[in-house]
Parts: structure tokens; sequence; C-alpha cells
């Protein structure tokens, strides 16, 4: 997320010199296989890729690189599986249990849409009557994020994010928001990291049983793929 403590925020995308716009994520699951090293030094793993944006891709694989690895990574092109070779940056790894890892990487040169289509990622179809520009993500699992909301500086109420975008924020509290109303949001990832105080303007508000409420918010200032990726 933006802004954390100097503590944490070792490597951002911005410090490892990655383009910092939001792209839309497509879900996939593509057999792959990344390079690491040059000619006799060259070693190469099995990765799995669970989604391709136009600036990246998240690999799953059984070992971990270091932020700032540059690897070559061969993706399947189009229905004959012909390998294409594509170079990544790393930006963050976790661990996904039993030896297994998640990677984040930026491409070194970012994909059009026709890229896309040959990996056969599919486009996700908007609901009827969607006019919003972003694509919306459901905020779910075991420790969902949190945010604060400041209504001012002594009046401080706590909220779940129910989904998010780069635009746009949904949160469940326990008080009514006039539509209009601006405010500021401290977001909580599941760390427990929290960002800085942004400002967000209240869309809509509605009621869900005699004390909780569903309110709609747009952020001032859109977040970045990483902001929203932090908070899944």
């Amino acid at each position: 997320m933006s802004d954390v403590s100097p503590s944490t925020a070792k490597n951002t995308p911005a410090s490892l010199g990655v383009d910092r716009r939001v792209w839309v994520r497509y879900s996939c699951d593509l057999e792959s296989t990344c390079h690491s090293g040059q000619g006799r030094d060259e070693v190469s793993w099995s990765a799995r890729v669970r989604d391709i944006s136009r600036g990246g891709v998240n690999l799953q694989l059984n070992r971990s690189f270091e932020p700032g690895a540059v690897l070559s990574l061969d993706l399947p092109l189009g229905p004959d599986d012909i390998p294409r070779t594509l170079q990544v940056k790393v930006i963050h790894a976790q661990t996904q249990g039993l030896g297994r890892w998640s990677l984040g990487c930026a491409f070194d040169k970012t994909l059009d849409e026709e890229d896309l289509l040959s990996f056969q990622v599919k486009q996700p179809v908007p609901a009827a009557g969607e006019k919003r520009a972003w694509i919306r993500f459901s905020c779910e699992g075991e420790r969902p994020a949190q945010a604060t909301l400041l209504i001012n500086p002594a009046n401080k109420i706590q909220a779940q994010v129910l989904n998010i975008s780069p635009g746009g924020v949904g949160l469940a509290t326990k008080r009514h928001c006039e539509p209009g109303m601006p405010l500021k949001i401290e977001l909580i990832d599941s760390s427990g990291r929290t960002s800085r105080p942004m400002q967000i303007r209240v869309i809509h508000s509605t009621a869900k049983g005699k004390e909780d409420w569903v309110i709609g918010c747009a952020f001032e200032t859109p977040l970045t793929e990483e902001d929203v990726a932090a908070l899944l």
C-alpha cells in the first residue's frame, strides 16, 4: 500500500524502476518456464501463471527470488502453445506454504491487448448497467482488509473493506454518511500496515439492518495496482 512506514517499504515498484500505472489483471492458469542467468549458468524452473496484465504477471513456483531480480519467462502463445520469451522483474515474493511461492513480476516492456488475447485470457464482462471505468475486486479471506474513517480529527469510525478498485471502495460501517460527504480514510491491509490518510467522497449509503450501513466512496486520487493488490 502507499506510504507505509519506511521500515516496511524497503522495495517498491517505484524504487525498482517499474511503471506504476494501473492495469486490469486477468485470471489464467498457464504452464510456463522461468530462467535465471545466461549461457552455461542458466537455470530453469517450472512455474504457473495465475494472472496477467499488460504490465505484469503473477507466478507460482517452488522457489523465491529477491525483489529486483530479472528473469526470462517462457509463456505459451495461442492454441498451439508456441512459447514466447519475455523479460520480467520481480517486485515481491510471498510464501504460499509447503515450499511454494507467489511472485509478482513486472514486464520489461508492456503488452498490448492482442498479446493478452494470444495468451488466451478472457475479457471480464461488466454487469448490465455497469458504467464504472474500474474493475472492482472483492476483499475476502480469513483477515479481510479494514479501514478507519476520519469524520474529523476527534471523530474516527472503523469499517470493513468489502470491495475496492483504483477509483473507489465499498465499506461496511455502523454509521450513515450522507452522499457527497468528504472524508479521509486510512486503509489497513491483512498484515496490519496502515496507509496515509486519503481523501474520499461518499457516493451512496445503504442501510443493512437497524445499525449497519454499506457506503460506496470514490478516491480523490486513484490508487495504483499495487495499492489494490495489497488489500486482496
